[in-house]
């Protein structure tokens, strides 16, 4: 799996939700982080080496991104690798985890039950 800094994630979710972008967009969706533009810029070069993003096309000086890499692909396996990181795999112990920590609410829990049970009927009973 491609291991993205949360820096370079700050710039990687930009791209994903454009599709399309310059890094001069980029620059300005990022003010918030109050970071130089070349360190945006060497961020995005960073995920070209990585291969997660790419260049779609270039005007001039002007480059523009595309994300080689799908976020919800990301998502999961980043997702897995915490799992498997920190509760030896096993999401039981890790939703546990932050139910003792108050990190999820009764609520949460309650729409993630729902969440399941629709996903069930959708597939006829095996998730």
């Amino acid at each position: 799996m491609i291991r993205i800094s949360d820096a370079e994630l700050e710039v990687m979710k930009i791209i994903w939700e454009e599709r399309e972008v310059t890094s001069l967009e980029i620059i300005k969706k990022l003010e918030y982080c109050n970071w130089n533009d070349n360190t945006i810029r060497t961020l995005i070069n960073r995920l070209i080496a990585k291969k997660a993003v790419g260049i779609a096309k270039k005007e001039g000086k002007t480059y523009t991104y595309v994300p080689l890499i799908r976020e919800n692909e990301y998502r999961l396996k980043r997702g897995k690798n915490f799992v498997k990181q920190f509760y030896n795999g096993c999401f039981d112990d890790m939703i546990l985890n932050f139910v003792e920590a108050n990190v999820i609410s009764k609520n949460d829990l309650e729409g993630l039950i729902s969440k399941i049970n629709s996903k069930k009927k959708n597939k006829g009973g095996d998730l």
